[in-house]
């Protein structure tokens, strides 16, 4: 038996059979604190030991959970990673606070810019960086938000000496790496049932992005935007069919590892996480999701999406295409929320995929 196959089914069994971690109730019986170690797989990092904690909670008169993650993660590629993600709604679900933390050390394959690379195109360097990302969100009526958001990266690489796949890289951003801040407006609106795990209802967020630094190279000025739709249709009590169009634009000297990208575990899964990255982005993703019985619901989805560096061209050509299925464990008997483990395939790659919550 593959080491891959005995991590799915040692998560499959962990969630079935463990019994609940403490946890303190609310009046709606349903505030849930978990803190797990946890293995997983996926193409960028291979086999992963993680841990993980999860506090979910209502705030008063709040009819939006809100929840709270932490993430430690060392990888069999030696990578370092340590993610805090946030998305709080306050009472009255008057303001909505969406964000992460993201740190992380790792090597990774870079495979230059552009709809058409190859996968035997590519290359390997490290990096350091840390990441901030901010929303943070004022109700103006019912399921409308308006308000502000921050993004932040400063990255430290390490390329390999005579590589030419990396001149486009060093010719923007320098060698020895950048950082930014950027900010701008965002909107939302927001009829999900579910923050992490959507059964019923809407989600479109519209957010341009002005982002000023340096490098060693030269100053970095940029903007970047991206306009997220997303619909989820209850064909019964327990099936969801989910849909997802998200397009990204950007324009300026954008530091290469803000630009658009497709591929890892939440766009278009079975794609190595940047195999495709470039000015602009455009993917559509669609998920049929449905709940079996306790814990445990199955899922197939597909996906279409490309790069490409200007607005000129035809979005309809050289089209890429990724397909899979998987299946979902809920972490709590209390709550939706899934581990969610997928597989996915594509032209050149697979991927296999062992990830908290679903990917939209």
């Amino acid at each position: 038996m593959s080491i891959m196959l005995k991590c799915y089914i040692a998560i499959i069994l962990f969630f079935a059979l463990v019994p609940e971690a403490e946890s303190r109730q609310s009046k709606q019986d349903s505030t849930i604190f978990k803190a797990l170690p946890l293995a997983y797989f996926t193409p960028e990092t291979r086999i992963a030991a993680e841990g993980f904690a999860f506090y979910s909670f209502y705030a008063k008169e709040s009819k939006r959970k809100s929840n709270l993650r932490m993430f430690v993660t060392y990888t069999q590629n030696k990578q370092y990673l340590l993610i805090l993600p946030w998305q709080v709604y306050t009472s009255g679900d008057q303001y909505f606070l969406n964000g992460s933390i993201d740190y992380r050390k790792f090597p990774e394959y870079y495979y230059g810019l552009g709809n058409n690379t190859k996968e035997t195109s590519r290359a390997l360097y490290a990096f350091k960086a840390l990441t901030f990302k901010s929303k943070s969100y004022k109700r103006l009526k019912k399921d409308t938000y308006i308000g502000l958001a921050l993004q932040g990266q400063w990255l430290k690489p390490k390329f390999p000496e005579m590589e030419l796949l990396f001149e486009d890289v060093l010719e923007e951003n320098g060698r020895e790496g950048y950082g930014y801040m950027g900010f701008g407006p965002a909107v939302m609106w927001d009829k999900r049932d579910h923050i992490l795990s959507p059964s019923s209802g809407s989600f479109v967020e519209f957010s341009p992005l002005i982002g000023v630094g340096k490098s060693n190279h030269s100053a970095i000025n940029f903007g970047l935007l991206s306009l997220d739709m997303r619909h989820y249709l209850a064909l019964a009590d327990n099936i969801t069919w989910a849909n997802q169009f998200l397009t990204q634009l950007s324009f300026g000297e954008v530091p290469f590892r803000t630009l658009p990208t497709l591929g890892g575990p939440f766009l278009h899964r079975g794609y190595y996480q940047g195999r495709f990255r470039d000015n602009h982005s455009a993917i559509l993703q669609s998920e049929y999701r449905h709940h079996v019985i306790g814990r445990f619901g199955f899922v197939v989805f597909g996906s279409a999406g490309r790069v490409y560096k200007s607005l000129q061209e035809k979005l309809y050509k050289n089209i890429h295409l990724a397909a899979g299925g998987g299946l979902r464990v809920r972490i709590s008997k209390k709550d939706r929320t899934n581990v969610r483990l997928d597989y996915s395939f594509t032209s050149d790659s697979r991927g296999f995929y062992i990830y908290f919550a679903e990917a939209f």
